[in-house]
């Protein structure tokens, strides 16, 4: 493992997929999800040249590739690569950061969900941080505020329907490092709170969007445009730790993302009832392990689905427009028959 002690405090320390935040805000140090600085980027593409031009392939996933651009293209001082538990490329990648002098840290999320193995790689990590058990307490209290406002936020968008699916996306997506300042980000959240709380009900068929968060820019926007509202962002809700307070590892127990399909779906499930979900858009990414849970999905949830993939950082082809349009027409039809 490569020390990150001698970093300065307020050094950028990037990672690859969410994380334990809390451990790099308790070091001082201000932590940076490469997968947000890459998909709002307004050149997105930029990133995955550059990783081409260096010799990745482009038959592999263009989140990788994405995010090494992000990498090399931005001031990073360190990255948190997680080795299990994301994406079966992070080993490579973590091999070509460090071949070309980044500092890495490898974190592990245990497929089995032991919490003896999770304690431990959270334990590594605050070795390498240099954290100290006093400086987690007052920045998980800090961060509890913020994801209590996000999850209203969320609430706000299936249970009174004043937030559009594109902007629970974002605010949720966002938690995963708070824009690296969870004071400042639990403060736009309440302001936003009290802006949209003058807007008029969405209406619409009510849409849950599963699977990792879209690469597909206007995903969100174009389900709204034709009839449709997303009222559950699967993935994007998970980053907000949406549990009851607990300690760390716990908290990270719960979050399902890193522990496969069946720690998913039971979560997936008490979602769709509550939020009254018609239909599920399931996104997958080009060349991702993950497209094979669709199979899974598909047999278990017992409402109408349809899995779209995305590839590169671009609007929507035509094709993939009229699939949704006709699915979201056809689930808007049974509603009115029932």
């Amino acid at each position: 493992m490569v020390e990150v002690s001698i970093l300065q405090k307020g050094a950028v320390i990037g990672f690859t997929t969410t994380i334990p935040v809390e451990v790099i805000f308790a070091g001082g140090y201000t932590p940076c999800d490469l997968n947000n600085i890459f998909v709002t980027d307004s050149n997105p593409m930029q990133y995955i040249e550059k990783a081409e031009r260096d010799g990745f392939p482009k038959s592999m996933c263009n989140w990788i590739k994405g995010i090494y651009g992000v990498v090399m293209k931005h001031p990073v001082d360190a990255v948190i690569t997680v080795m299990q538990g994301d994406c079966s490329n992070t080993q490579a990648l973590t091999e070509i950061l460090r071949y070309k002098g980044i500092r890495t840290i490898p974190f592990s999320f245990p497929f089995d969900r032991d919490r003896q193995v999770l304690q431990r790689e959270i334990e590594k990590l605050k070795k390498a941080l240099s954290v100290k058990d006093e400086q987690l307490k007052a920045v998980e209290e800090g961060m509890s505020k913020a994801r209590s406002a996000l999850g209203v936020i969320d609430r706000m968008t299936w249970e009174k329907r004043l937030v559009s699916g594109y902007d629970n996306h974002l605010w949720l997506v966002r938690a995963s490092d708070m824009l690296g300042d969870y004071n400042r980000y639990n403060s736009m959240a309440r302001d936003f709170i009290e802006e949209v709380k003058s807007n008029k009900p969405k209406e619409g068929v009510r849409i849950g969007c599963m699977g990792v968060p879209p690469i597909i820019p206007d995903l969100h926007d174009f389900i709204e445009s034709v009839g449709g509202h997303v009222v559950y962002n699967e993935t994007q809700r998970q980053f907000i730790l949406p549990f009851k307070v607990m300690n760390l590892t716990d908290r990270y127990l719960k979050y399902t993302y890193p522990y496969g399909i069946f720690s998913r779906l039971e979560d997936i499930q008490k979602e769709i009832d509550r939020r009254e979900i018609q239909g599920i858009i399931h996104y997958v990414q080009a060349f991702c392990y993950r497209t094979v849970e669709d199979v899974i999905l598909r047999e278990t949830l017992g409402i109408p689905m349809i899995t779209i993939e995305g590839d590169l950082p671009k609007p929507l082809d035509s094709r993939t427009k009229l699939r949704i349009e006709a699915f979201i027409e056809l689930l808007s039809n049974a509603g009115d028959a029932a």
